[in-house]
């Protein structure tokens, strides 16, 4: 009688285990579907809302073998086209010398993101996004950068600590100023016209002497009668003398202003020489009268 109670009693407790994993099975299962169908909706609305790094960690629950294979199947390819449109950046930073800098912490819209810079792509939900890049010792910088989706690999670098000083820059001598002075050609041939127009006036000058004498000369002695024969020989031999310079004068006044002006118009370019030379030139020659009653006229004086 006693064997009896407990042979029921252990076939009770093997129906138990082996029903009551049946019994519970559907339960989990169908919660199981519920998490991964939620999850997969939950993506969507995040990768509408361009929050792409919150979508494939949601859509990571969803790819779970214990979920049913037509969601599951969404959800993988789902986080491929999550991946192709999530931008990726490559940070830099290089201190004022132009060297490359890795000691730089970085945050984005006021959260950490970086700890250091070690040149490889990081990636980020795409918008409108502040970054601040700090670097012990160094002012931090910030920098509000536009990320588009599907953009990979972007680089920006930004420089941390103050700019490597200029070496200084030497001014270029100034242009040489054109001198308005003349050379020494122009001044010398100035000098020679002015004599030049000198001897023309001169030979004018004479020339009417001559006329005057040669004018009283044929008055004191006439064809008809010669009264004063040596004042009239003394007018003749004045007049012949002053016509003569007064030829000269002409000749020699027109061939000077003629090489004057080829010698001022054929000058080169003011030289130091030429400035050099300039005062000694204009002081080295003078025209003066001469003091000879027996040779009336001027003196051209000069060195050269």
């Amino acid at each position: 009688m006693i064997g009896r109670p407990m042979r029921v009693t252990v076939a009770i407790l093997a129906m138990q285990t082996i029903l009551l994993p049946m019994l519970v099975a559907p339960g989990l299962a169908h919660a199981d579907d519920a998490t991964c169908i939620d999850a997969n909706e939950k993506s969507i609305a995040l990768r509408r809302d361009g929050k792409l790094r919150d979508a494939l960690k949601i859509l990571a629950e969803c790819t779970d073998p214990a979920c049913p294979a037509d969601v599951k199947d969404a959800c993988v390819k789902r986080i491929a086209k999550v991946n192709e449109a999530m931008p990726s950046l490559v940070f830099g930073a290089k201190n004022g010398m132009g060297e490359d800098v890795t000691d730089v912490t970085v945050t984005m819209d006021g959260a950490p993101l970086l700890a250091s810079l070690d040149g490889r792509p990081i990636a980020l939900d795409p918008g409108s996004h502040t970054f601040v890049f700090t670097a012990k010792g160094q002012t931090p910088v910030e920098r509000t950068l536009v990320i588009h989706e599907g953009e990979k690999n972007r680089q920006e670098s930004v420089r941390v600590g103050p700019a490597a000083p200029l070496p200084p820059v030497e001014k270029p001598p100034p242009p040489p100023v054109p001198s308005t002075a003349w050379s020494t050609q122009k001044i010398a041939g100035v000098i020679v016209a002015g004599v030049g127009v000198v001897g023309v006036g001169l030979g004018a000058t004479f020339g009417l002497v001559a006329m005057g004498e040669q004018s009283s000369e044929k008055k004191d002695c006439s064809v008809s009668s010669c009264p004063d024969a040596t004042r009239a020989r003394t007018e003749y031999d004045g007049a012949t003398r002053d016509a003569t310079i007064s030829t000269v004068s002409f000749i020699a006044g027109g061939a000077l202003v003629a090489g004057g002006a080829l010698m001022f118009f054929l000058a080169k370019p003011k030289d130091a020489a030429s400035t050099t030379n300039s005062a000694a030139l204009r002081g080295a020659m003078r025209l003066a009268p001469s003091l000879d009653p027996r040779n009336r006229g001027f003196v051209l004086q000069g060195q050269f």
